[in-house]
């Protein structure tokens, strides 16, 4: 847990959507950036799938385009701001508790029913450590197999050698999760010393993608990519890291702000990111034609704070556990279960539950969360503030078929 004297708790923050949470003239004066990134990561590709946008924008009971989903509901790492961690859920590093891995019967169905109703993609990036699951590696091969876009984000401990060919066929990206560029810092960020564990995944990956030439079976290469969580133990780390990230051949390396409780249990330094422009700009000075270095200014620079007053998101993007719990977000893994749980992919297809009174209702009841008491900075941000923009029309419809979409197509254009 980070133990940042300044942080903000959620009724300290500004009403969600008012213009004191609009802090926008500031960032102006600071020389704040702008990502320019191919993955559109710092905000949202809604642009590309506006069919699903107009069905939303009629208040259609519309399918996810994006889930979230974990297969395991612990980890071997103790990250110190990790949400895992800091919420005390079983399975994690130095927490009591059994970890439990959803089967493979389980995963594969789960994506067989998402591709049957028009899910885009899903993203295995929660709830725990999802290599530890050995159902992990036959499954995306399914995925593959049924051309589904699949995912993954990984500390990258666990990944070995004969994994890599698995990886590197069936998933679009892979992005481990690296917040330090040194053994000491690593140990002292990430509670384990995985750092040479981690860059001999590193190594395999890269040598697996240009040496051996494992590709997915439409001829794209796996994107391989670090991404780092600043916090007020590594923001030392943050040129290094992108340094590294170059020297060792990987695709991009992301730097994000750090997701905090709504009562500020981890300390998220949303102010002390503001004095960091010069940084982060020095850090961006290290992409050059094959490898970028993203810095996510919306988020680093809006100070836990939401400039929105609803969450629609999660119309959009749902997420669910790895004991196959399924929610609006993560948020919600170890917070009143009860009031927002949707149904269980153990119990029944995602289908029916998508389809279910259940789902909808926790749907609308989203709408009564005052999203100050949200996680900061949460999944659904960026597809918040365009359908918060959207809704805030006149007529929706008309304004969604005058968004301009751009002239290049983003990589990963499903993984909205």
């Amino acid at each position: 847990m980070l133990k940042n004297k300044n942080r903000i708790v959620g009724d300290q923050r500004p009403l969600s959507g008012s213009q004191e949470a609009d802090n926008s003239t500031q960032l102006k004066e600071l020389g704040w950036g702008v990502s320019k990134d191919r993955y559109r990561m710092d905000s949202n590709k809604l642009l590309w799938h506006k069919d699903r946008l107009k069905d939303w924008a009629n208040m259609k009971k519309i399918v996810p385009m994006h889930i979230d989903m974990g297969i395991a509901t612990g980890c071997n790492l103790g990250c110190h701001f990790c949400y895992g961690v800091v919420q005390a859920r079983n399975g994690f590093l130095g927490k009591q508790g059994k970890m439990n891995f959803m089967s493979k019967d389980t995963i594969v169905n789960t994506f067989k029913s998402s591709k049957k109703i028009g899910v885009k993609s899903i993203a295995l990036i929660g709830e725990g450590e999802n290599t530890l699951n050995p159902a992990l590696y036959p499954s995306i091969e399914y995925a593959r197999d049924i051309n589904f876009d699949v995912s993954l984000a990984t500390h990258g401990g666990n990944i070995k050698d004969n994994h890599i060919e698995s990886l590197l066929t069936s998933l679009k990206w892979l992005r481990i999760n690296i917040s330090a560029a040194t053994p000491e810092s690593y140990e002292y960020v990430h509670m384990k010393s995985y750092f040479d564990k981690v860059m001999d995944s590193t190594d395999m990956l890269v040598n697996g993608k240009n040496n051996l030439g494992f590709k997915n079976p439409n001829g794209d290469k796996t994107t391989i990519g670090f991404q780092m969580v600043i916090t007020d133990r590594n923001m030392d780390q943050i040129v290094p890291l992108a340094k590294l990230g170059k020297e060792k051949g990987i695709d991009y390396t992301v730097l994000k702000a750090c997701s905090d409780t709504p009562d500020g249990r981890l300390g998220a330094p949303d102010k002390e990111y503001l004095e960091l422009v010069d940084v982060f700009k020095e850090a961006e000075s290290h992409s050059d034609d094959n490898y970028q270095v993203i810095v996510r200014w919306q988020k680093l620079g809006n100070m836990g704070n939401k400039d929105y007053c609803k969450c629609h998101g999660t119309k959009m993007i749902i997420a669910i556990s790895g004991d196959g719990t399924v929610f609006p977000c993560g948020h919600w893994f170890a917070i009143e279960r009860e009031r927002f749980a949707m149904g269980n992919v153990n119990e029944e297809t995602l289908e029916n539950i998508i389809k279910s009174d259940r789902y909808w209702e926790v749907q609308n009841e989203i709408q009564n969360v005052d999203l100050r008491q949200c996680e900061t900075n949460c999944r659904q941000h960026g597809v918040n503030r365009t359908l918060d923009q959207i809704k805030a029309q006149s007529n929706p419809i008309e304004y969604i078929n005058s968004m301009q979409v751009p002239s290049e197509r983003p990589d990963h254009v499903n993984f909205i």
